[in-house]
């Protein structure tokens, strides 16, 4: 067996078997949907990484649903108007004119209003019941858990979760926990872009986001094991659910949730980043400046780096660009991959890990939005965030070992 398929199947092993360690009941661990949803990971990487159709087809998907966030755009110009191109405008400014608030939070509201009116028209329903037809014996997936992992390859964390948020309140833990897994570990159809506008090579981060999908739900599995009893139709069918009297009712409905999910989210990141800056400030202070969260991480993540298979004089890079993703967001991380000194393997393998949400910040924006989606499960939601981010990291470090095995 060639060397780097031989650590490839070494490092999927182990990165399994640390999923294994942590898990809420080994014993209900279903490992048949596991298997399927890595072998699905290896086909999805031989079918962007290796063929040119498969990478047309997931991009021309992609393309559309950018096209939509240009629509929201357009609202957001006409309300903010200058605001909305951020500081690029502003003589002898350098640094990123992207605006969180604006450019992120904001398109939430249109697709919002956008959803509700699919569920006025009676079509969301229909996609979540046709998702759950071969899926549920794929992965063993509920028809609204299956919608979301195939809304999170084109839409963010919490777009993806209001596809369907009328069944979340009624979803098990583990389902719940599948959901934000999935979420947290992909990424959307237009944060690609932003990596490669920083250095990054957008194939890579496609296939990374695609790729991301099955490996989430492998990892969700065994983290948290489905120990409820549920039926082929459980969640299929909307009780009391009224999206709006008529079009116009739906759409304003829908943007009003919307609203409300951005501004939770927003109140829970000016709590949450400072906090996380909080804690890094202690590691410095009590170092004497020699180390910091994201450096300490890095540690952490080393002997992960070499389960991945990365080259050995890549591995410290790769660690702390992790670490730093782990402790701030990728975006930071994705700044100083172009300066990392990366090998050609090194530099596809740390896109690919890269490309998630998997992050502190992100449990904030979760609990801030699936929170106010469904205010019954918030606490759920609280409590499973730091398994979470383990989960979601655990799957981008699967899909980087997998892709490695191809490179």
């Amino acid at each position: 067996m060639p060397d780097q398929l031989l650590r490839g199947v070494i490092g999927i092993t182990g990165l399994l078997l640390l999923a294994l360690c942590v898990s809420s009941n080994r014993r209900a661990i279903q490992w048949k949907p596991v298997f399927t949803a890595i072998l699905f990971n290896l086909f999805f990487a031989l079918l962007i990484l290796q063929t040119a159709v498969g990478s047309a087809v997931f991009q021309g998907i992609s393309s559309v649903l950018l096209r939509i966030l240009e629509f929201s755009a357009e609202g957001t110009r006409f309300v903010f108007g200058p605001l909305f191109d951020g500081f690029s405008r502003t003589p002898g400014f350098t640094g990123s004119s992207f605006v969180f608030v604006l450019g992120a939070l904001l398109p939430i509201i249109f697709f919002g209003a956008l959803i509700n009116i699919l569920y006025y028209l009676g079509i969301m329903p229909r996609i979540v019941r046709g998702m759950a037809y071969g899926l549920r014996r794929l992965f063993g997936l509920g028809g609204a858990e299956a919608t979301v992992a195939a809304s999170n390859i084109f839409v963010g964390q919490v777009q993806g979760a209001m596809t369907v948020a009328p069944y979340l309140a009624q979803m098990t833990q583990a389902q719940l926990f599948q959901v934000m897994v999935v979420g947290m570990s992909t990424v959307g159809a237009g944060m690609p872009l932003v990596y490669a506008g920083m250095g990054a090579k957008i194939e890579y981060a496609l296939a990374a986001n695609i790729m991301a999908v099955p490996a989430a739900i492998a990892f969700a599995k065994i983290i948290v094991p489905e120990q409820e009893a549920v039926s082929a139709e459980q969640h299929l069918s909307l009780t009391g659910y009224n999206a709006g009297i008529n079009i116009l009712d739906a759409l304003g409905k829908g943007a009003m949730a919307g609203w409300h999910v951005v501004l939770a989210i927003s109140v829970m990141l000016l709590a949450f980043i400072p906090l996380v800056h909080l804690v890094n400030w202690t590691i410095v202070t009590a170092s004497g400046n020699s180390t910091d969260l994201a450096t300490v991480l890095g540690w952490l993540f080393t002997p992960l780096a070499y389960l991945t298979g990365i080259p050995a004089a890549d591995t410290g890079a790769f660690a702390r660009l992790i670490g730093t993703k782990t402790t701030f967001n990728e975006v930071i991380a994705f700044g100083g991959i172009t300066t990392a000194g990366l090998s050609p393997k090194g530099f596809m393998m740390t896109c690919v890990a890269l490309t998630g949400f998997a992050n502190f910040t992100s449990i904030a924006i979760q609990i801030g939005g699936l929170g106010e989606l469904a205010p019954s499960r918030r606490n759920d939601v609280a409590r499973f965030g730091m398994r979470c981010v383990l989960a979601a990291s655990l799957a981008n470090l699967l899909s980087a070992t997998i892709a490695g095995m191809l490179f």
